[in-house]
């Protein structure tokens, strides 16, 4: 017991380190863990521990650097923009807590969820499946319309095609590694055009107000909820990520405001990151990078997965009171950085990071992706829209479409 609960706590570290780094993802640390108990003889239950730990507090930890750095990983390109506002106006640390409490009550209702739900997932799985390019292409409609205006409406389209193709560019050619492309592609889209309009500003951060006052559950309870569900929508069915999940949140909750927004995204990543471990046991198929690790080092009954939650919850209640303490941190010292010099060091770090991980020809990614994603605040529509570059490829791939179109543009 006490081996496991070492390779936990090692988890946990390795997630904060994860959560801070930006550019650093779980996906990176993963594959070693996983050949590690492949060549090895350390206890499968022990690493699968590290992997859960790692996976949950990420999700936690990663809002730190996307709140007062606007540097963002998948799941929480979403939440730039929202506590980047929060941020100017003096409150980041709120942002950092609304994120805690959306992450930590979601898990908690996630795992209350989970035995219910494990009734109706399969069959439920087996429905949709043949039908789930249909069910994304819904889930596309819906975004386009909430534009309303027939502008934004033509310029949505024009921004999801942009950036699919893009993405079908970058993740399905011998362009670039599919792995290593999400790194360019997610931080010109939501990362660097995010930042640049600030770099040509004049204004600064103000000083950030650090408020231990707890939050209030009555306005947040409704976005929680919504976000916890489609975060399980997300966590079983490919193809739909926390984006989707988030915009399908808003849409039932009809919430507006950036606080249920950072409620509801964190709440959708925190549930989609736990079900990526339920549907290892559910359907038998992995919906994350850590999943699949998991899924190589060991078999995933009932027994191991009660193990997997008890990990998630043990790793997620000191992910908040990290990620509170750590936010605190940062909120109290990011407003000495000179604003325009910080903007500046993040998109050089992310430019020396994809060329790192992707080479040369990730900077023609991160160019052509920061382009595109400067459009939707010159249009004013939604910036999910750029979530096009993940989406139409799932699009295509499960009407079998992918092949087709791929030839048919000489790609």
């Amino acid at each position: 017991m006490l081996d496991v609960l070492a390779y936990a706590l090692l988890g946990i570290g390795l997630g904060v380190f994860t959560g801070l780094v930006p550019g650093i993802h779980v996906n990176n640390l993963t594959p070693m863990l996983a050949a590690l108990a492949l060549s090895s003889s350390l206890s499968p239950m022990c690493l699968a521990a590290a992997i859960v730990a790692m996976s949950l507090v990420n999700t936690f930890i990663s809002y730190i650097p996307s709140t007062f750095l606007g540097a963002p990983e998948e799941g929480t390109e979403l939440s730039v923009l929202p506590a980047h506002r929060l941020l100017l106006e003096g409150h980041g640390y709120e942002a950092v807590k609304l994120t805690a409490f959306g992450c930590l009550a979601s898990l908690m209702l996630s795992a209350v969820l989970l035995w219910p739900l494990l009734l109706a997932i399969t069959p439920a799985y087996g429905l949709i499946q043949p039908q789930m390019h249909w069910l994304l292409i819904a889930v596309v409609a819906i975004m386009i319309a909430l534009e309303r205006s027939k502008a934004g409406i033509l310029w949505a389209v024009a921004i999801f095609f942009l950036s699919g193709l893009l993405g079908l560019l970058a993740l399905d050619t011998n362009l670039c590694s599919g792995d290593v492309a999400l790194m360019p592609l997610l931080s010109g889209l939501f990362g660097i055009s995010v930042l640049l309009p600030s770099v040509f500003s004049k204004s600064g951060l103000p000083k950030q107000k650090v408020e231990d006052k707890p939050l209030e559950l009555r306005p947040n309870f409704r976005p929680l909820c919504a976000g916890t569900a489609a975060g399980i929508l997300t966590g079983v069915i490919p193809g739909i990520g926390p984006s989707q999940g988030t915009v399908l949140a808003q849409l039932v909750t009809r919430s507006k405001g950036a606080k249920e927004f950072l409620v509801a995204v964190s709440g959708v990543n925190t549930s989609k990151a736990l079900f990526s471990f339920v549907a290892l046991y559910a359907i038998g198929r992995p919906r994350s990078g850590a999943a699949v690790a998991v899924g190589q080092i060991m078999e995933v009954g009932l027994r191991e997965l009660v193990f997997l939650i008890g990990v998630a919850l043990f790793a997620g209640g000191i992910a908040a009171v990290l990620q509170l303490q750590l936010g605190k941190l940062a909120a109290k010292h990011i407003g000495r950085m000179p604003y325009r010099a910080t903007c500046i060091a993040v998109m050089v770090s992310i430019i020396g990071l994809t060329i790192w991980y992707s080479g040369l020809i990730g900077l023609p990614i991160l160019a052509t992706a920061t382009t595109i994603g400067l459009l939707p605040a010159t249009t004013g529509i939604k910036r999910t829209h750029c979530m096009g570059v993940i989406m139409l490829p799932c699009i295509l791939y499960f009407a079998g479409l992918k092949d087709v179109v791929i030839s048919a543009i000489g790609l």
